[in-house]
């Protein structure tokens, strides 16, 4: 499968589990692939990158799969967001925080964890990835 994009541009948005643990399914194939991958962490999807604090969210929608996503995290089947950032980074992802939301929500640099690359802007993150597929999450 030929694309005519260098690489893969993901914007974190949504806090829900289910949505970033989706988003870090699909970082993880593009990197398999031999694809650049760089995901922007933003709003909500931030407190997934606070050191030592552990997130278990679920929008409205995923509030109804709720107890077979615990059995299965249980069971081992499903991996804590921690792992499969720390999976990406090994494997070569980039990660970026957005300055904005980190004021909003006052979240300083060092709360976050140490994989991030930077923090940075949206209008930095959207030229520097200009070339890019990007998908919102």
């Amino acid at each position: 499968m030929e694309t005519d994009k260098k690489g893969l541009a993901i914007i974190f948005h949504s806090g829900s589990y289910d949505r970033i643990y989706h988003g870090f399914s699909i970082v993880l194939v593009a990197l398999a692939l031999g694809r650049e991958v760089r995901c922007f962490f933003t709003y909500w999807a931030l407190e997934y990158l606070i050191k030592g604090k552990s997130v278990f969210q679920l929008n409205e929608e995923g509030q109804t799969h709720r107890k077979l996503l615990e059995a299965h995290m249980r069971k081992g089947h499903i991996q804590e967001i921690s792992e499969l950032l720390t999976q990406s980074k090994a494997m070569g992802a980039k990660f970026y925080v957005c300055t904005n939301s980190m004021g909003l929500l006052n979240i300083s640099r060092d709360e976050i964890v140490n994989e991030v690359d930077k923090s940075m802007g949206l209008t930095t993150f959207l030229a520097e990835t200009g070339q890019d597929q990007i998908l919102f999450i």
